[in-house]
């Protein structure tokens, strides 16, 4: 895993072949541009390219697909037109059926009747209150005559009979609307509404045969858009035009034998010395998730030092840490291989699959170690139980196993920016934190009487001090105002060790979270089986009820934790001492479309 080698290129043409070669450009798909010019905006190839993506959504999300057409009689509009179309309706059937399922459960209670004719009933009409069990004194108290045709548990459904609508003040609640529709009708019209809806569910599911050239026709809108914008950014004048970017070192020969064919000069030349070339990470499938986790924030700079290996292994052995449960992370295995088909569409959800699983792996591995199982512990005398060697519940020890983790974490860091800068005398600098962080572990471990090496950890403490002291500054000698400049970069860097003594206690939150999830989860057990034991029968019903939501909260929140934790301690504390520039993406200019 490192960062690719690039190298600068630059095209000379003529005007008239520009679009020509912008386009073979893109179908090559390696180079980074460089804008030249400032850009123009130009117009869209679709009527409605936003309605394109639209209608992708709704064909994607369609639970059954069908087989993917390869062409169409129909343009690509007219079949965005189509597939938007049904999703209109659709929405218009599934709130026609929400309000008649609505409609329904309010008149249900009443029964299933018509009203006759006005002049059959002597011009006496019906009004109809739901009115609680608690306001039927009201109801008694009526001049009016009235019945109770229904009773729940809550609730008397009482009709009142009057020529005229009763005032409002009447009763203690407001009057039910009813409707003039039967309930038998309502329930022909929601089986009508149900049928229609399947048809138009099945319209759907027969139009994603197009989601192939839908896609299709949204992509060559992004490639036009894309060559518009670098058409705009291109220097030219009446007869010449000029491209330049970044290409990676391993694609020369093809970008040579492309403008071998082409009527174009090029030039291919190393980066400068002044150059920011952009960043492309070249790391297998396998091991990627390490590059998009720390792509999230940070991405180094073209001339520094790939860190995704060491946040791929760091990073899940934090997030076993705080997750620090066997049971949690098998949990955590099968959500993400429920959710394989969704994540292995793209390259980075196969690589954030492959991390998650890694990261679950250990959290199991951890998790046995630790010998807790949804906060349950095996007796001892058990072979799951007899696995177990770490006791959460030492806080002594199990701080002293953050705090080395995070010191020995940092010292990777100083021994790695020492590598990228041999050959320089500064390269002491980092090997004398390493020294010094290693020596004040030491001393440390010794005075908590973990070891014995008290007087080594003194000397390598000694020894480290005296390298960041001497050789942290840059800064060349050239009269007596630089020997002093000098001896107050030495000073500083000796004033940091109180940076790097903050950093490695931030470690300790490794511990602290994983001792908080442990304790939340022993937590939940007990409050679920002592409900259990106090209330028979109806007790089991909500220890069960206890058990799986405390347990997906406590599995929530230990996730967010070691996402968060886990990386903040990679991109604040570690990068901090390994990686000094931030750089940007290389992006290359390429065609979508297929």
């Amino acid at each position: 895993m490192s960062i690719k080698a690039l190298k600068k290129i630059t095209l000379y043409g003529l005007a008239s072949e520009k679009e020509s070669l912008l386009r073979g450009l893109q179908s090559l798909g390696c180079m980074h541009l460089i804008p030249l010019a400032h850009s123009q905006n130009g117009e869209s190839e679709l009527t409605e390219p936003q309605s394109a993506k639209e209608a992708l959504t709704w064909l994607s999300n369609c639970p059954t697909k069908r087989r993917e057409a390869r062409s169409s009689e129909l343009s690509a509009d007219q079949l965005v037109t189509k597939v938007l179309d049904n999703k209109h309706l659709h929405r218009q059937a599934a709130d026609q059926r929400d309000a008649l399922i609505k409609r329904i459960s309010e008149v249900r209670p009443w029964g299933d009747f018509s009203f006759c004719d006005i002049d059959d009933m002597a011009n006496v009409r019906l009004w109809f209150y739901v009115v609680p069990h608690n306001d039927m004194n009201a109801v008694r108290g009526l001049e009016l005559p009235w019945e109770v045709v229904h009773k729940d548990q809550q609730n008397d459904y009482v009709v009142v009979l009057a020529e005229d609508e009763p005032a409002a003040d009447l009763l203690p609640v407001r009057r039910s609307h009813v409707g003039g529709q039967p309930l038998s009708e309502l329930e022909a019209n929601l089986e009508a509404a149900e049928m229609k809806l399947e048809d138009i569910q099945g319209e759907r599911e027969s139009l994603t045969r197009w989601i192939y050239i839908i896609s299709q026709a949204a992509a060559r809108f992004e490639d036009e858009k894309a060559l518009r914008d670098v058409s705009s950014t291109v220097l030219e004048d009446d007869q010449f035009f000029l491209v330049a970017g970044w290409m990676p070192a391993d694609r020369e020969k093809d970008v040579r034998r492309f403008i071998d064919e082409q009527p174009a000069a090029v030039t291919i030349e190393e980066p400068a010395e002044d150059d920011k070339p952009p960043t492309l990470l070249d790391n297998p499938e396998i091991m990627g998730g390490g590059t998009e986790a720390m792509a999230f924030y940070q991405l180094p700079s073209y001339r520094s030092w790939d860190p995704s290996t060491m946040v791929f292994f760091s990073f899940s052995l934090f997030f076993a840490m705080i997750m620090n449960d066997a049971a949690y992370s098998l949990v955590i295995a099968l959500i993400i291989y429920l959710m394989r088909n969704k994540l292995g569409t793209t390259i980075a959800g196969k690589r954030i699959s492959n991390l998650a699983y890694f990261m679950a792996g250990l959290g199991f591995v951890w998790g046995v170690c630790a010998g807790s199982y949804f906060g349950y512990t095996p007796p001892p005398d058990t072979f799951i139980g007899s696995l177990k060697f770490i006791e959460m519940n030492d806080y002594t020890t199990m701080m002293k196993v953050s705090i080395v983790v995070g010191g020995i974490h940092i010292i990777i860091a100083n021994l790695i920016t020492a590598w990228l800068n041999r050959g320089r005398l500064n390269m002491l600098a980092p090997i004398g934190w390493a020294i010094a962080i290693a020596g004040g572990l030491t001393f440390w471990l010794s005075y908590l009487g973990s070891i014995d090496q008290a007087a080594g950890g003194k000397v390598m403490m000694i020894v480290g001090a005296v390298m960041l002291f001497l050789f942290t500054s840059t800064r060349q000698i050239k009269g007596v105002k630089d020997i002093f400049l000098r001896t107050a970069d030495g000073l500083y860097a000796l004033y940091e060790i109180s940076s790097v003594f903050g950093d490695i206690l931030s470690y300790m939150r490794l511990f602290a979270l994983g001792l908080a999830g442990a304790s939340l989860a022993v937590t939940f057990n007990s409050l679920a089986f002592q409900i259990k034991d106090s209330m028979p029968g109806i007790g089991i019903l909500f220890c069960f009820m206890i058990l799986v939501l405390g347990h997906l909260l406590n599995i929530t929140l230990s996730i967010v934790s070691g996402v968060v934790h886990g990386l903040r301690l990679n991109v604040i504390e570690f990068f901090k001492w390994s990686l000094s520039d931030e750089g940007y993406p290389f992006k290359p200019f390429q065609k979508r479309e297929d």
